[in-house]
């Protein structure tokens, strides 16, 4: 059985599923070069991961869609207002939100709405082709359970600027069912949770109010809030309330008296105490719904989804609360992972809960597998330096000697971060190598560079406890950086004395180990920088012509793939 997942909201996304195993996943900006691109029905990345899995539309057997943008003319024009069936008529390229519709009519039936055979004709799949519209916040939480294996105790949980009516949502499986806590299908059958009361949409005007843009640079936030104090910390967290039942709820009526309420607190704050005090309060709010739902379920185990757990140090947090045993976060944790939580939801509404297959993920090359051979011909044709001699030990010398790589090898990575198939490496010895790269990169950070290491070494450099061990695979928390090694690595570690490890088996990535492994034995240094191999405000490289230009453009000074080195 094959299915397509499809998110159409911003950073959208298409994956594909061959039976209970994702087997390929695009996000679209990858691919039209767009930051965060999305809001549209016509995506590129539906043919890619089809070209991915070698398969043709008449060969899918479900289409797994989140309710966000269609297009007008699969809509019934019953339920059109004049405008749009103009536009219908004209046929104009218009798509609609059909969660909107849902929730404005208190229904979950979308045939009430939708002509599913023109959506299967504009899809070009079969007339025996399942259509599903997935909840926003179960496919985040199924995007997150899907991918653990603990049998019981598990607490699932998701938290972002809302989707579907709601803002926090969460499930407990006890072994055997998936029990809704909150943030379920009422959100749109009753009434919708208050936006008020959104720790996200609060971090996301603090993100805004500090210059940046929201919905994506949080994470900037993050980095620049050790650099201030967590002066109104303690007032922001008052606004939002945990109650028995583990809702979240405020006296604030709405996103505008939010913005409001915020705007006052705020002022008169530098921009590195707003950062404080938002990233304080976010911590403080979330460790309390946690602790809130952990009493009610007593789960050992969470799994987590959904924006603000994007927030790497909120992350570490949640780890260190007493009785958890274990944290993973979905590595596409934002609104480009809902196309994988959409397939799973279709397989669980299909079969069933314990029907799912479920296992820990080893890596997240999900994307079109370049081969090495792509690279190295197209850059002999456009009079690259082309060396072929050890690739592995040329690149741990170039790097021992201070100079940037980028690594292109695998397939691209899911989710926001480079994980080892597209990403820039350089020696971590020095602090300033942060400011050098940036410039050359055209950014402006306040996190320092992240580090991977392998799997032999970490707990050697790193604070890693069981709980986080899994998660640090995909760089997605915190961890404290040894004492002793602070100084020697300085470039990976925050004013905090943190870093955002990624643990590396070789298994996975033999290229991308085996560099670290000689660049060790030069230097006696166990860790590489790891920062994505992209342009401020550009999408992560995905091609060989991307990569190519930017190694033309002096980003990096050289490129290692499998088999070559390139300069």
């Amino acid at each position: 059985m094959y299915i397509l997942g499809l998110h159409t909201g911003h950073d959208a996304s298409v994956c594909l599923f061959k039976g209970n195993e994702l087997v390929a996943f695009c996000k679209e900006e990858r691919l039209n070069r767009i930051k965060n691109d999305g809001g549209f029905f016509d995506l590129q990345s539906v043919d890619e991961v089809l070209r991915i899995a070698g398969i043709c539309r008449s060969s899918l057997d479900a289409v797994a869609i989140t309710r966000l943008q269609l297009p007008v003319s699969i809509y019934k024009n019953s339920v059109l207002n004049f405008n749009n069936i103009k536009r219908k008529i004209l046929r104009r390229k218009t798509d609609l939100n059909l969660s909107r519709y849902l929730s404005s009519s208190k229904t979950t039936n979308f045939e009430q709405f939708i002509d599913t055979n023109k959506l299967k004709s504009l899809l070009g799949v079969g007339p025996s082709t399942d259509i599903f519209f997935s909840n926003h916040h179960r496919a985040h939480n199924l995007s997150a359970f899907k991918f653990v294996d603990w049998e019981k105790d598990t607490l699932v949980i998701s938290c972002d600027g809302g989707g579907d009516g709601a803002q926090y949502s969460a499930y407990y499986y006890d072994g055997n069912s998936f029990q809704l806590l909150l943030g379920g299908e009422e959100t749109i059958l009753e009434e919708p949770q208050n936006t008020g009361a959104s720790i996200g949409l609060a971090y996301a005007y603090a993100t805004e109010r500090c210059g940046f843009k929201r919905n994506r640079h949080e994470g900037k936030l993050t980095g620049l809030a050790a650099f201030g104090e967590p002066k109104e910390a303690e007032e922001i967290s008052s606004i939002f309330e945990i109650n028995a039942d583990g809702s979240v709820t405020s006296k604030l009526k709405g996103y505008l008296e939010l913005e409001n309420s915020l705007e006052k607190i705020f002022s008169g704050l530098s921009n590195e105490d707003v950062a404080a005090s938002i990233q304080v309060a976010t911590e403080c709010v979330i460790n309390r719904w946690v602790k809130r739902l952990l009493e009610i379920t007593n789960a050992k185990y969470i799994a987590m989804s959904g924006g603000v757990f994007s927030n790497v140090k909120l992350n570490q947090n949640i780890a260190e609360l007493d009785g958890v045993e274990e944290i993973f976060i979905f590595p596409a944790m934002g609104d480009e992972g809902l196309s994988v939580g959409a397939c799973v939801d279709y397989l669980v509404e299909k079969n069933g809960i314990n029907s799912l297959d479920r296992k820990r993920l080893s890596n997240v090359y999900f994307g079109w597998r370049y081969d090495a051979e792509s690279l190295v011909s197209l850059a002999a044709e456009k009079g690259f330096n082309i060396n072929p001699v050890d690739p592995v030990g040329t690149a741990a010398d170039l790097l021992a000697q201070h100079k940037v790589g980028a690594i292109f090898t695998q397939a691209m990575e899911m989710g926001p971060r480079a994980l080892g198939a597209r990403t820039i490496l350089a020696n971590p010895d020095k602090r300033d190598i942060n400011d050098s790269i940036n410039k050359r990169l055209q950014r402006t950070e306040f996190m320092p560079f992240a580090p991977f290491v392998r799997d032999v070494d970490a707990e050697q450099v790193f604070d890693i406890s069981q709980s986080v061990k899994y998660a640090c695979r995909f760089m997605t928390v915190t961890a404290n950086v040894k004492t002793e090694w602070v100084d020697k690595i300085a470039a990976v570690v925050h004013v905090d004395g943190t870093a955002r490890p990624q643990i590396i088996e070789r298994s996975e990535n033999p290229l991308y180990y085996d560099i670290l492994g000689q660049f060790k034995d030069k230097t006696g240094l166990p860790v590489l920088v790891n920062t994505s191999f992209n342009a401020h405000e550009e999408p992560i490289i995905n091609t060989p012509e991307e990569a190519l230009q930017a190694l033309k453009e002096d980003r990096v000074d050289f490129i290692v793939c499998d088999n070559a080195v390139i300069s």
